[in-house]
């Protein structure tokens, strides 16, 4: 019996074949069961959070701003990345709007991750309050912290529009559905109904930074300087608002320190390079918002943390 021997070009053509399938595999397998960059979830994901916190959007076209919605989002993304292994929120913020500060606060309580905050400049009053939901707070010791409080600004154009011979005449149908108005003065009435809105805020404000960090202050020491003072972070360290005092660098090793990640890389999110339509469409959007800000009075009674 003769014996059929494969032809050499078959043979390589085969181990070829063999090893593109191999390949393949892995490609699928990779996609299907991500493992972080090869190196597991050593990554400090840092997430900015940069002036002041709304969900209306802000800042210049060469500037990327993030509303409170954006925020959240960046939030679960880390959540989310198997590289990552600690959620870090670089803070320079005054503050603002109530409701758009505990949308972040609240995400942060809800994720798994541990979570770590630095304030570089200012991290103030909602801005505080975010970083206060964190599970460690590093701030520099030159920067602006604490202004634990609650604010709300009406002007009152009144008296300006006496002097111009200006009159306007409000028509409204409910007592007090021209409070706040920048037309008239306030009656005590009024302040006394904005001051109970104002004040009900702020007992929940320094209810929820007491809960987050009364493992390591006392209620007295709360007491002493949650009343709107802003704060070096000096001072907000020997009140235990923080917990470190530490450069940018230095705080981002100590968030990979503090959860024993080997061999730790910054895995940046929400940061993207504008495209030129980008450009376009926030230079539109700029234009428009600065001039239907001429168009409506720029006072409100909205009731900020800032």
């Amino acid at each position: 019996m003769v014996e059929k021997k494969l032809p050499e070009d078959l043979l390589i053509v085969g181990i070829v074949g063999m090893g593109l399938i191999f390949l393949a595999l892995v490609i699928v397998i990779v996609v299907l069961f991500p493992v972080g960059n090869g190196i597991g979830a050593s990554g400090v994901g840092v997430i900015p959070l940069k002036g002041e916190i709304s969900n209306q959007g802000s800042g210049s076209i060469f500037e990327q701003s993030y509303t409170a919605n954006d925020i959240v989002d960046l939030i679960d993304d880390a959540e989310n990345d198997s590289s990552v292994g600690v959620i870090f929120l670089d803070i320079d913020s005054p503050g603002g709007e109530v409701v758009a500060s505990k949308q972040i606060v609240y995400k942060l309580r809800s994720v798994e991750k541990p979570t770590f905050a630095y304030i570089g400049s200012v991290g103030a009053s909602g801005a505080y309050y975010v970083a206060a939901a964190t599970d460690y707070i590093v701030a520099d010791e030159d920067s602006i912290t604490g202004s634990i409080g609650v604010i709300s600004t009406v002007m009152n154009f009144e008296e300006l529009f006496d002097n111009l011979g200006i009159k306007v005449t409000l028509i409204k149908e409910g007592k007090f559905k021209a409070i706040g108005s920048p037309f008239k003065e306030f009656t005590k009435e009024e302040q006394k109904l904005i001051q109970d809105i104002l004040q009900e805020t702020a007992i929940g404000f320094k209810a929820d930074v007491f809960e987050f960090r009364k493992d390591k202050m006392e209620r007295s020491e709360l007491d002493a300087v949650a009343d709107g003072r802003i704060m070096s972070g000096r001072q907000a360290l020997k009140s235990h608002l923080v917990d470190e005092l530490l450069t940018k660098e230095e705080a981002l090793q100590k968030a990979a320190e503090l959860n024993n990640l080997k061999n730790s890389h910054i895995v940046y999110f929400g940061l993207k390079e504008p495209g030129f339509f980008d450009l376009i469409f926030a230079s539109g959007s700029a234009f428009g918002q600065g001039f239907m800000s001429e168009l409506k009075p720029t006072s409100s009674s909205q009731v900020e943390l800032k």
